[in-house]
């Protein structure tokens, strides 16, 4: 058997002994390293709701992720009856990829997957008969990724003002009309009767009394236009 006298080379395999010693008690401690995919071995599920019945149908989307199949299909039925679905069905199911559901305006719901959220999507639009109002109401990935919020419906436009009223009363010389804002604005209205016309400022939710003297009656049915720059407008008959 040969030795090793040389104190230097000693040195060096002494330390590789005790390097490859700490590398393999560190191994044990911590055991093998996971592969960087493992999120993506779970499981994703999408289910559909009905909100109603009747066309157009309004759907709701409920989505699962877990590592149990089972576990994902019942995390989107749970998903969908909290967001206040009914019936609810899950329409698809996909390992270490993404899924999908979809419905259009007649309550057809179907389900796509694909290992992208985009292809999942794409897959379960296309899976639908009927193209009207098609929308993806899940969509999801095992890896975490969802489908990103819906965005808010579009504000309700503003309710019309209302038009000013008015009444009419006989006064010595000729006509009173009382005429009371209703829109809540200040506006400059004018008054247009046959062949008269006035101008007047009315002034927010208060009456204006507009005396038309004189005036000689015609004792028939006479029609009344008021106008303002408010965008509102009132149409009425007097019998003067």
């Amino acid at each position: 058997m040969t030795s090793i006298n040389n104190p230097k080379r000693r040195a060096h395999i002494l330390a590789g002994v005790m390097l490859v010693t700490a590398s393999a008690g560190l191994t044990g401690l911590l055991g093998a390293t996971a592969p960087a995919n493992a999120a993506n071995d779970g499981y994703v599920a999408a289910a559909v709701g009905l909100l109603n019945d009747a066309p157009p149908v309004s759907t709701v989307g409920g989505l699962g992720i877990a590592a149990d199949q089972s576990q994902a299909y019942q995390a989107a039925l749970s998903d969908c009856v909290r967001k206040g679905g009914h019936q609810c069905v899950v329409e698809a199911v996909k390992q270490g990829g993404c899924a999908a559901a979809a419905s259009n305006d007649f309550g057809e719901m179907v389900g796509g997957t694909d290992v992208t959220l985009r292809g999942a999507e794409d897959n379960a639009r296309a899976n639908l008969q009927n193209k009207q109002g098609v929308r993806v109401v899940a969509a999801g990935c095992s890896n975490g990724a969802t489908l990103p919020p819906a965005p808010p419906p579009p504000s309700a436009p503003p309710a019309p003002k209302l038009g000013p009223t008015v009444s009419f009363k006989v006064i010595l010389g000729g006509l009173e009309a009382d005429i009371t804002d209703r829109s809540g604005v200040a506006s400059q209205c004018s008054y247009a009767m046959d062949d008269i016309n006035r101008s007047f400022a009315l002034a927010a939710n208060s009456t204006f009394n507009l005396r038309i003297v004189p005036a000689i009656p015609r004792f028939r049915d006479r029609s009344v236009s008021i106008t303002c720059d408010n965008g509102t407008k009132t149409q009425a008959t007097t019998r003067f």
